[in-house]
């Protein structure tokens, strides 16, 4: 090896006087870039500034989601989306859990077909929509909640009992105010054991995008993983919820349309007040949920006031930072130090 190229590792080497320089310089800017711009403010990529979104799915109503994986999410104080069939037998047996127990535990119902046997052609495809909307849509007014929008997963159902296209059927979710699930990898047919579906998450962790895993049965029933594996993961989703948003389909789709579309005005910056506007180009009518927001504040700052319209919330300043929610519109957001 000739001089030049032991001078070239050299300078490449971790700790080297070139890395050390750099290291410090950066840091340096870094830190005068953030000292000197309080109200600098961006909507972060995910609600409270978690690494990525992750959902945990339950297809088909099933005896299991209500014996075994709605005490254990409770257990655990997880979110569970469950894609229900209203007009199915194992769900009238247990009607009064999925219909009162479910959403007092937060859970979150969507929409899979009223029967699950399919679509006949469109006219039934879209009563099959519309009447399991009508189901949920009464079950979220029981819990004093109005949904704009609702997931929809398409049912599995033998070959020529699906007789609508991709166009007719993307017709009749915009009609209903229905949106289709992303594709999702399933337990027992894509995952067949936890160290699989512990991948899936750390694949969000690492990608920081939204991901999920999609269950039928737990412990029983058709396509079912085992207990100790569901557990396993449960406990693993449970120890990173420090970095996961726990969270729901319609959640995740609200939360990056708007985010897309949004926009931060800095109005005022002074040592006793910050002033900014949130906006969003996004339908208000649909896209109604708060957005997490990242605002430098002056490092004197420790503890902030955030106040938008009537309401306000006080947070504790880190690194010169605050994160808050807020919601996009014409009311103003106004940063105040607090003791």
């Amino acid at each position: 090896m000739g001089c030049e190229s032991k001078r070239r590792n050299r300078l490449r080497r971790p700790g080297t006087r070139w890395t050390t320089v750099a290291l410090v310089l950066g840091a340096l800017l870094t830190s005068r870039s953030y000292a000197a711009e309080p109200g600098k403010t961006h909507v972060a990529p995910w609600k409270d500034d978690k690494r990525a979104p992750f959902v945990l799915m339950f297809d088909d109503s099933m005896p299991s989601h209500v014996a075994t994986v709605l005490p254990e999410l409770k257990r655990r104080r997880l979110i569970g989306v469950f894609y229900v069939n209203p007009g199915s037998g194992h769900y009238e047996k247990h009607k009064a859990v999925w219909e009162e127990e479910m959403p007092a535990a937060g859970m979150v119902l969507a929409n899979h077909t009223f029967t699950h046997k399919g679509a006949a052609d469109l006219a039934n495809c879209e009563e099959e929509l519309t009447k399991c909307n009508d189901v949920l849509q009464k079950i979220a007014a029981a819990a004093g909640q109005k949904p704009t929008l609702i997931s929809f997963g398409r049912p599995g159902v033998p070959k020529g009992k699906w007789n609508v296209t991709e166009e007719e059927l993307e017709g009749l979710l915009k009609k209903h105010g229905l949106v289709l699930r992303p594709n999702v990898q399933f337990a027992q047919i894509n995952m067949k054991d936890a160290a699989a579906m512990i991948a899936r998450v750390e694949k969000a962790l690492a990608s920081g995008k939204p991901d999920a895993v999609a269950f039928h049965g737990v412990g029983g029933e058709w396509l079912s993983i085992d207990v100790p594996a569901f557990l396993t993961l449960l406990d693993f989703v449970d120890a990173k919820r420090d970095q996961l948003w726990l969270t729901d389909p319609i959640s995740i789709h609200k939360y990056e349309m708007e985010r897309i579309a949004s926009k931060v005005e800095v109005a005022e910056v002074s040592a006793k007040q910050i002033r900014l506007r949130l906006t969003t180009a996004a339908d208000a009518k649909k896209y109604d949920a708060p957005l997490t927001l990242v605002t430098q504040v002056p490092a004197a700052w420790k503890r902030v006031k955030v106040t938008q319209g009537s309401k306000s919330t006080t947070v504790e300043a880190s690194g010169e930072t605050v994160k808050y929610d807020a919601r996009p519109g014409n009311e103003p957001l106004v940063l105040e130090p607090t003791k």
